[in-house]
Formats: structure tokens, C-alpha cells, sequence
């Protein structure tokens, strides 16, 4: 379904609201002037403009402060001659496959034996595992890395320390309290704001440049691996995330990793890449592998080695079948928020725990507010909650933390887990909760949209709008409106619920209205945002409906 948007809660901006001065002074398009002013507001001016259109990497890089603490890992790493053992211990999400990559490079350019684990979903969950902790210790290891996890494992850091290894966490997940924090480096223990945006991969990548324990070209060269986990975890797009993401985008276009150049292949990831590829195409297919499988498999298929493409191809294969069960249970958790008792909170016994997250994100954009999708595993509840803009799942698991066996996650997005005994009335506390947060959300929160023909659109504006890009968490692509008039037409598509919409403006591309009938007289016109597609091997530019104004 597409979201609705109340005509009474929508600021509509014209062309000639952009600041003249800001378009002459920065050489930029009137939209471009016009979405910073809109982002700004009052505190805009000409040097925060051009700092935001082009952020230097190499400035915001110098004036990082990553974090307090983890003042033994600098003297570890630096110590640990060529040939030793080194273990890393990662995630099963795409930060935290990219981040385990990116130390296994790391270790081998410092030539060191490596050997990679990332947990199972379910067999082992989420964090640093005591058993296999144990197994690496046994082994002989001399150094464990962890990554995208491990800052509240203070048991399982002080088993690993006092089996005799060596230990050097890089995360970026929020934490009440930090143990061992010698050994850990997150931006959360007093990190700048910059630093708190950044994402596991970005946490460690973001430290060996300011260590200075490998060269500046070699990081500049894994930048595509940043880039892929920094829009995968929808880390917020600030000053330093973007210029991470804006330089790693080059630098996936001229990747030599043949599984990934398999992938683009298969995914039909057309050029320029942009960010919106990677949320929409390659990094659910990185996903796929942790969420029905081994994470491990994608790992391979980003690796610089003969055995990339088969695990490339095993990963189209678990694409495939992560589609299959998404459609699942996303026609399921639809029909359930729709017809069920609870407006927020749908659960099954029979949903595959990899999938809820991601649909979950998917309902949530639809039906514009928090969603928490559930499913038993064994004795315990285990949940993924999502929220839109201008709310914070961190806060909404706090105040039911002491009903929660664990929980985690960023502000917006968050898992937890239950005692399956409890469960019924942590739902109804949830439920509660979540629905007085809307209504707050409601008397506050206006939308702003620009109104601007889609007919206007063209390659050469959409390259010069692309001077704010890249888009996404924290640097939403703004809106644009098109009044709906009397002689509009929709037009159905193959699907049932997909139509395109012919107006005297241009034309627009409406996907999943399924509710076409019932708000066909209500309708007073449309938010859209273009995006780039290839026909017949040439580029072509679309706009597609994000909300149906009513």
C-alpha cells in the first residue's frame, strides 16, 4: 500500500522560494538551494552550504575524534609480528560481514594467519559467542577482532582474556555501560557526533587511518566495502558518511572484486551505481545469506579470490528464496496489522526470524508508522521494531527494558527478545506505547514537499541534483508535489496494483495501491521523487509515487 499523506499537514515550497544568494554563491541548481534551505531552515548559510555540497574527506577525517578508551589496541596491533594467528569474529548483517572483511584484509596486508567466524542467526544470536570463544582460544590464537558487536559482552572479553588472547573490539552500537573499554573502540563512549553516525565497518576504517597502521591509497581502495555497510545499516548520511559512501560509490565502479562485478551483473546494477542500488538491489542479496543461511557466504562472494563468483551465484540462488518468504510474510503481517486487534504489533510462530527486520522496514514506510514484527524461537520472543522519522525505537525499548531478556539496535531500528511466558503482555505494552507516540508525533510533524513539474526532470538536472546526494537516513531526498487535476488519468499495470498516472505535468509511476478505488475521490495530488533506471541499454529517468496526498 502507499502511504497517505493529510493535505492539512503538507508545506508546500515553490521554485522561487530558493535563496538567490545561495545559487549564485555555490553555482548550484535553484532546487538544490532550495532543499538546503528547507533543511536548514534559519541556520543556513554559505559556508555550512559548501561544506555540505562538498565534503572534504581528508578535513573531516583530521578533525575526527573516534572515541574515548581502547587505548591497548593501538599497542596490540602494532606489536603482533607477521605470522600470527589472528581470529575475527563479525555479524550476519551487511556491516557486519563488511566490517569482519575489511579486518581480514587489514590482517593479511600485516601479514598475519586469519581465520574469520560470523555467528548463525539463530544457533548462535547476536554478540560475541562464550563457546566459540573457548574454540579460538583452544586453538591457539594470539589476537581475536571483533566487529559490529561485542561492547556489552564483558563476560565473554573476560574469558577470551583470561584464556590468554589478545583482544580488539571496533563497534558502533549504544551501550549503558562499557567494560574492558581498553580494548574497545566505539564512538559511543564519548565519540563526536560524526563518529556516532558511523557504522562498524566505518568505526574500523575511520581508526587505521588515523593509526596510520596501513597506507591511506589501501583504505581509499576498500571504500566500496564501507560504502556497502554504511547503507546497509541506514546509518544517518552527515558530513563524514557521506563523503565515505560518495568516494566508495566511485570506487564499486571500478571494483576488481569478481564476485561483487558477478553480482552487478546479475542484479542488473546499472551505472552511475548510486545509493539507491545498494539499499534496493545488492544489499538485501548480501543479506539474504544471514538472514535463510551463513553470512559467511557473503563474506566469500566479496573476497578477492577464485572461490568469489561460485559463492556470488549460491547468493542469487538465497536471494531468490529470501524473496519467496519475504512476500510471505509480508502478505501475512499486512493482512494481520489490517484486520488484527493490534495496529502496531503482529506476530506468528511460523515466520522465519532472518525476514522480520526487513519487512518489517517495508510496512513501516508503507503504513508510516512503528512496526514490530515477532516470532518464537524456542522458549523466548524473539521481535524487530521500525519507526519512522521523528521517532526513536531506542527510547520505546527503554521504557520496557525490565520486561526484555536482551535488546539492541540504533534509533531507528532495534531488535529485542522475550521470555515467550512474557510475551503477551510486553505486545500490550507495545502496543500502548507505540500508539501514544504517534500521537504526539501527529500534532507536530509537518511534511515538506517542492512543487515541481515532472515533465521539468532531465538527466542534466537530476546530475546536478545529485550534488546533495547521497540520499537516505538523515539526508532524506525531499518531496515533490504534482496537484492532481480533473483530467488525470491512471492507468493500470501488469500487477493489479501498479498503475501510471498521465497528467499534464508528466507522468508518474504509482507501485502497491491497492486502495486506488477507495481514495480515488480524495485525492488532491501526489509526492514523487525520481530515480534512474536503465531501457534498452540507455539511462532513463522516472519518477515514482512515494505518498498519494489526500
Amino acid at each position: 500500500m502507499i502511504p497517505l499523506q493529510d493535505n492539512v499537514r503538507l508545506r508546500i515550497w515553490g521554485i522561487e522560494d530558493a535563496p538567490r544568494e545561495l545559487v549564485d554563491s555555490l553555482q548550484c541548481h535553484e532546487l538544490t538551494a532550495l532543499t538546503l534551505r528547507i533543511k536548514y531552515g534559519d541556520r543556513l548559510d554559505i559556508s555550512k552550504a559548501r561544506a555540505w555540497l562538498r565534503p572534504s574527506l581528508n578535513s573531516l577525517l583530521a578533525n575526527l575524534f573516534l572515541c574515548e578508551g581502547g587505548e591497548a589496541v593501538f599497542p596490540t596491533l602494532r606489536a603482533l609480528p607477521k605470522g600470527s594467528k589472528v581470529a575475527l569474529y563479525g555479524d550476519y548483517d551487511v556491516d557486519g560481514v563488511a566490517s569482519a572483511l575489511l579486518a581480514s584484509e587489514f590482517a593479511r596486508e600485516k601479514g598475519w594467519h586469519v581465520r574469520y567466524y560470523l555467528p548463525h542467526r539463530l544457533k548462535d544470536g547476536y554478540g560475541l559467542n562464550p563457546n566459540v570463544v573457548k574454540v579460538i582460544a583452544r586453538m591457539g590464537f594470539d589476537l581475536l577482532i571483533v566487529t559490529d558487536c561485542g561492547s556489552k559482552n564483558e563476560k565473554e572479553i573476560a574469558l577470551a582474556l583470561d584464556m590468554g588472547l589478545k583482544v580488539a573490539v571496533f563497534d558502533h552500537h549504544l551501550v549503558d555501560k562499557i567494560c574492558h573499554r581498553e580494548c574497545i573502540i566505539n564512538p559511543h563512549i564519548g565519540g563526536d557526533e560524526e563518529a556516532r553516525k558511523l557504522s562498524a565497518a566505518g568505526v574500523l576504517w575511520c581508526w587505521l587511518w588515523q593509526s596510520g597502521l596501513v597506507s591511506q591509497d589501501w583504505l581509499l581502495d576498500r571504500l566500496d566495502i564501507v560504502s556497502l555497510s554504511v547503507v546497509g545499516d541506514s546509518m544517518p548520511l552527515g558530513l563524514l558518511n557521506r563523503a565515505l559512501v560518495r568516494e566508495g560509490l566511485k570506487r564499486l565502479e571500478t571494483t576488481q572484486r569478481p564476485g561483487l562485478r558477478y553480482l552487478f551483473d546479475k542484479l542488473s546494477i546499472i551505472y552511475p551505481i548510486d545509493e539507491n542500488q545498494l539499499a534496493m538491489k545488492l544489499n538485501p542479496c548480501l543479506n539474504s545469506a544471514g538472514r535463510i543461511s551463513l553470512a559467511e557466504t557473503a563474506l566469500k562472494a566479496l573476497e578477492h579470490s577464485r572461490e568469489s563468483i561460485k559463492a556470488a551465484l549460491e547468493l542469487v540462488n538465497l536471494n531468490y528464496q529470501r524473496k519467496k518468504l519475504s512476500g510471505e510474510l509480508y502478505n501475512q503481517a499486512t493482512t494481520g496489522l489490517r484486520d488484527g486487534r493490534f495496529k502496531f504489533v503482529v506476530d506468528s510462530a511460523h515466520w522465519p526470524l532472518g525476514l522480520l527486520s526487513s519487512v518489517a522496514s517495508r510496512l513501516c514506510y508503507e503504513f508510516n508508522r512503528p512496526i514490530v514484527l515477532a516470532a518464537q524461537h524456542g522458549g523466548n520472543v524473539r521481535a524487530s521494531l521500525r519507526v519512522p522519522e521523528g521517532l526513536n525505537a531506542i527510547e520505546v525499548l527503554e521504557k520496557i527494558s525490565s520486561h526484555l531478556k536482551s535488546w539492541g539496535g540504533h534509533k531507528g531500528a532495534a531488535g529485542f527478545s522475550v521470555d515467550a511466558k512474557g510475551w503477551h503482555e510486553v505486545k500490550k505494552k507495545l502496543e500502548e506505547s507505540l500508539s501514544k507516540c504517534c500521537l504526539l508525533e501527529s500534532v507536530s510533524e509537518y511534511e515538506d514537499a517542492i512543487s515541481f513539474e515532472p515533465k521539468m526532470w532531465d538527466l542534466h538536472l537530476w546530475e546536478r541534483f545529485r550534488e546533495l546526494a547521497p540520499f537516505g537516513e538523515g539526508n532524506e531526498m525531499p518531496y515533490f508535489f504534482i496537484s492532481h487535476q480533473f483530467d488525470d488519468v491512471m492507468k493500470p499495470l501488469r500487477g493489479g496494483s501498479h498503475y501510471r498516472l498521465l497528467t499534464r505535468s508528466g507522468e508518474v509511476l504509482i507501485f502497491n495501491f491497492s486502495e486506488a478505488e477507495k481514495y480515488k475521490g480524495r485525492i488532491k495530488g501526489w509526492l514523487y521523487r525520481p530515480f534512474v533506471d536503465a531501457f534498452g541499454g540507455k539511462l532513463k529517468l522516472s519518477m515514482k509515487a512515494e505518498k498519494a496526498v489526500i
